[in-house]
């Protein structure tokens, strides 16, 4: 007869959240394994048997961002137009970076800075999740101009404009570790819609709401990508976009 093993003496969930934290407040390369060890409240052994070994905890780690703090870019770009969807990843952005109870900015955007080559499949991995955010809303953007709702030299413009807006997002993070509040962060989040292209004459634009939802609120649209895929938030979470490809994940 097999022998049972002996059941985990953590939770796993809470030790993983521990881990989160010390990666997104120190990065990948500073985060010692000592360290990580002594705020997950267990031992080497332990963190072997249950993660594996630094890199797939990190791993693990954004996987349990995508699922929490970085649901929102997924949720945003749930919404019905590519507007919305901008204007709501960034209200979401500049609530969710300044919130207490966790390291300021995105995880996504700061998890791999400071990194030497040794560390170049991290940079690669949080990279690919940036990509994403902005392949999906390039792709909510064609599509929006396609279907008249934006002017058609928005079309040949959907990929910058993407990327600008990424820009906008990443540079919040960078403001909220450098201290800046959520109105500073919402005020930052309106002057960049300002930007976006004025719909064609005679086209209806529904009105936003006011005040995004909280990012952690439970009656935010489905997200229609896995949360996975949707890391990052950050300009960082990913989404499915009009033409039906997936983001992985600015």
């Amino acid at each position: 007869m097999a022998t049972k093993g002996r059941p985990r003496s953590f939770d796993r969930d809470a030790a993983l959240d521990a881990a989160l934290t010390e990666f997104w407040r120190h990065g990948y390369e500073a985060t010692s394994l000592s360290g990580l060890t002594r705020a997950m409240g267990i031992n080497p052994p332990s963190l072997y048997a249950a993660f594996g070994d630094k890199r797939q905890l990190f791993t693990a780690a954004v996987q349990r961002y995508a699922a929490t703090h970085g649901s929102y870019s997924a949720r945003a770009l749930a919404r019905p137009t590519a507007r919305e969807a901008v204007e709501t990843m960034l209200g979401l952005a500049a609530a969710g970076y300044a919130e207490p109870g966790h390291p300021p900015g995105c995880f996504v955007v700061d998890g791999a800075t400071n990194t030497t080559d040794a560390a170049q499949d991290v940079r690669e991995e949080l990279r690919a999740l940036r990509e994403g955010v902005k392949q999906a809303l390039a792709a909510r953007i064609t599509a929006d101009a396609a279907a008249g709702l934006l002017p058609p030299v928005t079309r040949d413009e959907a990929d910058g404009l993407a990327a600008f807006y990424a820009s906008v997002i990443q540079g919040m993070s960078t403001q909220a570790r450098d201290g800046a509040d959520r109105a500073t962060l919402e005020r930052i989040a309106a002057l960049a819609m300002r930007a976006w292209p004025s719909a064609p004459v005679g086209t209806a634009i529904a009105e936003s709401p006011e005040s995004p939802e909280s990012p952690e609120s439970p009656e935010s649209p489905e997200s229609p990508v896995s949360p996975v895929s949707a890391a990052g938030g950050c300009g960082d979470g990913g989404g499915r976009g009009a033409q039906g490809r997936t983001a992985t994940a600015p």
